[in-house]
């Protein structure tokens, strides 16, 4: 098989790192704001990112601040609810990153839950008045008034490295947006392991990472800069479940499937929604994106046009996927029931895209992004015989 094309956002090629950048620009936006709100602990704030840019900008960027700043820069969480989610766990992240701020950071405020410590968390049964990260370390103001440092606090194991792959699995989620669901087969996404061992999640998805760099070995190099953090939200034996939030970029849920290519292909999709999602923070990509809509025959509601560029956005690369492990003889790849579902994917990427060409009006860069899209689309369908009309649904995520 030839080569399959690269692409904005797509396929990367060896060594790049724009997914990284765009992550940088994003949490340039982000501490931009908590700098500019002139709260007592700012100054002390900014004084740290001068003395240790890189970490002060990583712990910005952490899966326990980054999503609760989002929120609150897109109006979805008032910011006082956003600082108080955020600050603390921010001061956490410092602190496991061994940053001494130069001026102490003194946050005082309801303190509930302290996540990024590492791979564990603090639940205080009291909200606790104030937290602390100075010259001796990280330590809490409890609702008694006693100062207690923060590694003397009782604390859960909380997230579970995946070998080789930079991301953990996480069983303490901090998003204040994941009671939200646009799904209209889904409730939410509780945290759930559905009844299985965390060694099994880890196994089997230790399976579909070996799936995915297998297939897509570049695009699965990448995942550091892509995907931080997997959230189980319990087990479906006949369908799978998968979200993601553009407010959390980085962060995934799903459910746990017996079969090793579902999850390969839910990783793939959700991994690709947080890279498209890290880039809508910077371009709006179609002009029109959220205010036309097109009707789908695989779910039943309207779609914003931008709802069906993040599905075939997810999707090519899938069938990339697919096609990568055809030509390499892989033993999911055997049978009909693989073949049907290559046939229902590509079907469902040319039908939005359909739908794309006919009504997107993009940016500069959503039609780079557009290109690059129908480029790897038709690489996908080499040697593949013409797909049924009837069959052009848009794609399911």
């Amino acid at each position: 098989m030839a080569p399959l094309p690269h692409g904005l956002l797509l396929l990367p090629r060896p060594g790049e790192n724009t997914t990284g950048s765009l992550r940088r620009k994003v949490r340039l936006l982000a501490i931009r704001d908590l700098l500019g709100l002139g709260t007592p602990w700012s100054a002390a704030l900014e004084a740290t990112l001068r003395t240790a840019s890189a970490q002060t900008l990583a712990s910005v960027g952490a899966p326990d601040v980054l999503p609760s700043l989002l929120a609150a820069r897109s109006g979805l969480v008032s910011l006082p609810e956003a600082l108080s989610r955020a600050v603390p766990n921010l001061l956490c992240s410092l602190h496991a990153a061994g940053v001494r701020p130069p001026e102490p950071i003194l946050y005082e405020g309801p303190v509930a839950h302290l996540a990024g410590l590492g791979a564990r968390s603090v639940h205080l049964e009291r909200p606790g008045r104030a937290v602390l990260l100075d010259a001796a370390g990280l330590s809490v103001e409890l609702a008694d008034g006693a100062h207690v440092d923060v590694e003397q606090l009782p604390s859960l194991p909380s997230s579970h490295p995946l070998p080789g792959t930079g991301v953990a699995l996480c069983l303490d989620d901090t998003n204040p947006l994941s009671h939200l669901e646009d799904h209209p087969d889904k409730a939410g996404n509780a945290v759930d392991l559905g009844g299985h061992s965390l060694d099994e999640w880890t196994r089997e998805l230790g399976k579909a990472f070996d799936v995915i760099k297998s297939g897509l070995p570049h695009w699965f190099d990448e995942l550091p800069q892509s995907l931080c953090r997997l959230l189980p939200v319990g087990y479906e034996p006949e369908r799978h479940l998968s979200a993601s939030y553009g407010d959390a970029p980085g962060i995934a849920y799903l459910t746990l499937h017996p079969s090793g290519l579902t999850l390969a292909e839910a990783v793939v999709h959700e991994t690709q929604h947080g890279k498209l999602n890290l880039l809508l923070w910077l371009d709006e990509v179609l002009e029109n994106g959220r205010t036309d809509w097109a009707t789908s025959p695989v779910r039943p509601d309207l779609r914003p046009l931008m709802g069906v560029l993040l599905a075939v956005h997810a999707f090519i690369p899938v069938a990339a996927l697919h096609a990568r492990l055809l030509a390499a003889g892989h033993p999911l790849a055997a049978g009909p029931s693989f073949e049907r579902r290559r046939t229902e994917v590509l079907s469902g990427n040319e039908g939005g895209l359909a739908v794309l060409r006919t009504k997107a009006r993009p940016t500069r860069v959503g039609a780079r992004l557009l290109e690059a899209l129908e480029a790897l689309h038709a690489a996908t369908l080499t040697g593949v015989p013409a797909l049924p009309e009837a069959t052009r649904a848009l794609p399911p995520g």
